[in-house]
């Protein structure tokens, strides 16, 4: 796969079939935080996107964790009572992803890699053999940034 081709294009974490995912093989989720999870705009994340991290987790049996280049927040501290975060992890480098898999306890071709980066979270992923789920969702900071990585994304998977 090329190193920025995603597996999988998705609008959103809602949009992403879990079953599927399960079918795949998959064991773990790496999951980003900002513009993923969290809108950064409004510096929140929705009840709905707890939700669909908590049913992964709980009624698919998928292991998920957070790793974000972000600093630590208090509103990701709440999400870290759910699951565990990585924070200022220095995406796209190999090291934070290493760490995720030793946490999870899945091989790389056991865990999917979903995020908003083309380089952070599709580059970093794919170099390691992972499956790579790129998400947009409408809400992305700034609008424009959103929109052109959706272009661009689509571009790699003609």
């Amino acid at each position: 796969m090329p190193a920025m081709k995603p597996a999988q294009m998705e609008r959103s974490l809602e949009d992403i079939d879990l079953n599927v995912l399960v079918q795949k093989g998959i064991k773990g989720l790496i999951v980003n935080w900002n513009n993923t999870v969290r809108n950064k705009r409004s510096r929140s994340y929705s009840i709905q996107l707890q939700a669909w991290l908590k049913r992964a987790s709980d009624h698919h049996e998928l292991k998920v964790i957070i790793v974000t280049n972000s600093e630590q927040s208090d509103e990701a501290n709440v999400l870290n009572t759910f699951f565990p975060i990585l924070f200022s992890a220095g995406k796209p480098r190999k090291a934070p992803f290493l760490k995720a898999l030793d946490i999870l306890g899945t091989e790389a071709y056991q865990t999917a890699v979903i995020g908003n980066g083309i380089l952070t979270d599709l580059w970093g992923g794919n170099r390691l053999g992972m499956y790579t789920i790129f998400v947009s969702p409408p809400w992305t900071s700034p609008p424009m940034l959103g929109a052109a990585k959706w272009a661009l994304v689509k571009l790699l998977n003609r």
